[in-house]
């Protein structure tokens, strides 16, 4: 059970929501929310060329110009293009060359699946209705869907299916977070993408599973301001590092919803996300910005910890300074899958480990075999090593890099830290412990939100 002073806080919470809602209903102070998503699908389908589109489930209509063709279950659309020309192939039918402006596939009822795949192998099903244009050297894809079913293939790959076990709590405040950022964004835009890089991950009916239930028990619950009722700016991290962050701090765009304050749910959680460690030789950290070895760093933060500048100064004492983000994207493992051996995040600290190589172990060091693979197990096992006297440190590249065809007489520095993304609003992790702990969705956002009521519409 919770302590007294979180039940009390909670009821204090659930009254607050209930007289912020009747006052909405009252005053009707929001606008009222489109239920159709349009989604820009340019996560795995971006630059296509070719596309194969199969209907899976119930039945569609092809529409273009002023035509309208049956597109039952089974049918199958092929789009690709010969030279810069686009060609279109429907069922056992010949290419025929496209000059149209848009291709729209329009589900006739909320059965419709689709699916989308390509020759490299990607493979998605889709929910609703899709619109496919030519934009001079691909296809352009905006799969159309109701807001509802838009947040099943949201949440689950946000969060897991598996969270549902032990922490529906939180996926139910996944759930009330995305559909008040996609009402937030197609306020001021007209599609939203499915990209995790540029908004929310979106992967369609391919992941869907438990988190149906979290969606269904918050049906059409969005988040608002306190006072004007209008959405928020719901933003989401994966992980905070233990402190969330000031919107100032990272967009500098001061935001009254989101506040720096310690976050002792996310620690201990999440495994990489939660504790990093990135290792650079001296000489490789100067080359990524233009400096020699360098021989210094000084970092200025922010209360949270953040790091909100770098400055490193090489061996010929030129000096540069960068922000702590654009630190991080020098070693950032785009594209590659999460592990503790990375730069995940700007809430580090720096250490310098000097070369220690002495002339009587020169002899001993040049005696190591030089490691074919670059791999994160032979950083380890070269770290750990206790086969000579000598400090190993001085064979690493870096931890993306891997290991040097010889010892190298450059220092070494060490960065390590907490967190994994930007650190304001709610952090995923730390969302799911609260969950475990017997908290509630309400106050799961409310610990990371501020100012904020939640309504139905």
């Amino acid at each position: 059970m919770l302590p007294y002073v979180s039940r009390k806080n909670s009821l204090l919470s659930v009254q607050k929501y209930l007289l912020l809602t009747l006052l909405f209903l009252l005053f009707n102070a929001t606008p009222c929310f489109g239920q159709e998503i349009p989604v820009e699908l340019v996560w795995k389908f971006d630059n296509a060329g070719w596309l194969g589109i199969q209907i899976e489930e119930g039945n569609y209509q092809i529409h273009q110009q002023s035509s309208v063709t049956s597109f039952p279950a089974g049918s199958y659309l092929e789009c690709a293009w010969g030279g810069l020309t686009p060609i279109l192939r429907l069922n056992d039918h010949p290419f025929q060359v496209w000059k149209g402006n848009e291709i729209d596939l329009q589900a006739e009822d909320s059965t419709g699946v689709f699916r989308i795949k390509t020759p490299d192998g990607k493979s998605v099903r889709y929910y609703g209705s899709l619109t496919l244009s030519w934009a001079g050297n691909h296809w352009s894809l905006i799969n159309k869907v109701d807001r509802e079913a838009y947040l099943k293939g949201v949440v689950p790959i946000e969060m897991s299916n598996i969270w549902a076990q032990d922490g529906l709590e939180a996926l139910k405040a996944q759930a009330v977070a995305a559909r008040t950022f996609v009402v937030k964004k197609l306020q001021t835009k007209r599609t939203i993408t499915d990209s995790p890089d540029i908004d929310q991950a979106y992967l369609g009916k391919e992941v869907e599973g438990s988190a149906n239930r979290a969606i269904e028990a918050t049906e059409g619950e969005v988040l608002v301001d306190s006072q004007n009722f209008l959405p928020i700016d719901a933003l989401y991290s994966s992980h905070d590092g233990g402190y969330t962050e000031k919107a100032e701090n990272v967009w500098n765009n001061p935001d009254p919803h989101f506040s720096s304050h310690p976050d002792p749910f996310s620690k201990g959680m999440g495994g990489a996300a939660d504790r990093w460690r990135f290792i650079i030789g001296a000489d490789i950290l100067g080359k990524s910005f233009g400096l020699d070895p360098v021989q210094k760093i000084q970092l200025s933060k922010y209360a949270s910890g953040r790091v909100k500048t770098v400055k490193m100064t090489d061996l010929n004492g030129i000096s540069k300074e960068v922000s702590g983000r654009t630190f991080v994207q020098a070693f950032y493992p785009y594209g590659h899958p999460l592990q503790t051996q990375a730069f995940l995040g700007v809430l580090f600290e720096a250490q310098k480990i000097p070369n220690q190589a002495q002339a009587g172990k020169r002899e001993e060091l040049n005696r190591w075999k030089p490691f074919s693979l670059s791999s994160a197990e032979n950083l380890s096992s070269l770290e750990n090593s206790q086969e000579t006297m000598g400090p190993r440190l001085d064979r690493i590249l870096s931890s993306s890099q891997g290991i040097r065809e010889a010892p190298s007489n450059h220092d070494v520095f060490i960065f390590q830290g907490h967190g994994w993304g930007h650190g304001v609003g709610m952090s995923q992790w730390g969302a799911y412990h609260m969950a475990q702990l017997g908290y509630s969705y309400p106050q799961i956002l409310n610990f990371y939100y501020n100012n904020i009521a939640l309504i139905k519409k």
